[in-house]
């Protein structure tokens, strides 16, 4: 009689085979976790790109404000209406806003002479309720209210020069 092999020679490692389920499993951690990491990266690159390095920070000279309720309240005794711009640091035509259109000495001049201007970044709490309450549902979205609150005219994605012509249009009607 012959001795039967041993299907585990010595320094060999002991495999016992996965079930497909198991690499199944798996494969799905494996690709969701592949998933954030490139969400995060992502984020992080175009974030950087976005907001580039400090020198090209444009100041606009712009007073905005952020809170919305004691800007409406201003409005109500000064009778300027507010300007309100809802963005995010991570949104391309509100950085190319930022960096092109408000920092427009026409557009400055304009905003400063006559209207309050609220600056809601759409990722802070505090703005949560006030763009549900105006239906925002893309940014950059540019609200012009009277002091109760209710929308006047409002607008989105602008060059400096539409942005002065909406403006202007505004000081008209208020």
């Amino acid at each position: 009689m012959t001795k039967a092999a041993n299907p585990n020679p010595a320094g060999s490692p002991s495999r016992t085979p996965r079930s497909p389920l198991t690499i199944l499993g798996q494969g799905i951690v494996f690709l969701v976790a592949a998933a954030v990491l490139a969400s995060i990266s992502y984020r992080l690159i175009a974030d950087r790109k976005v907001e580039g390095p400090p020198v090209l920070a444009v100041p606009d000279h712009i007073p905005w404000r952020t809170d919305l309720a004691s800007a409406l309240d201003d409005s109500r005794k000064t009778g300027k209406p507010v300007l309100v711009d809802f963005s995010a640091g991570w949104c391309p035509p509100c950085q190319r806003m930022r960096h092109d259109a408000w920092p427009d000495p026409r557009v400055g001049q304009v905003v400063r002479d006559n209207f309050i201007p609220v600056l809601m970044d759409a990722d802070r709490r505090e703005s949560q309720q006030p763009a549900a309450r105006y239906n925002i549902e893309t940014i950059p979205a540019l609200l012009v209210l009277d002091g109760n609150g209710n929308v006047v005219r409002q607008g989105a994605f602008m060059s400096a020069d539409e942005l002065v012509a909406f403006l202007r249009e505004e000081k008209g009607h208020g």
